[in-house]
């Protein structure tokens, strides 16, 4: 899977399109019965692409610290 969305967005790049999507405004997280319920925050136009079934949602969970080692960057 990874690889394909590293294939999808260096096309985004190159042809400034929009494959791939970041969206990392986490609004909530809530345990539920079934495990937990996380809401993100996107731009508008997710909305529509999400109703009228153009993408998908994936949910990606990166560890904090190493990221931010690897960015070479201080975690907040």
């Amino acid at each position: 899977m990874f690889e394909i969305l590293d294939e999808m967005n260096l096309d985004d790049v190159k042809d400034n399109t929009r494959l791939v999507a970041i969206s990392n405004t986490l609004i909530s997280a809530d345990k539920v019965k079934q495990g937990a319920k996380i809401s993100m925050g996107a731009d508008e136009q997710v909305l529509y692409d999400l109703m009228n079934e153009k993408v998908i949602p994936v949910l990606i969970l990166v560890d904090k610290d190493e990221y931010f080692k690897r960015r070479g960057a201080v975690a907040k």
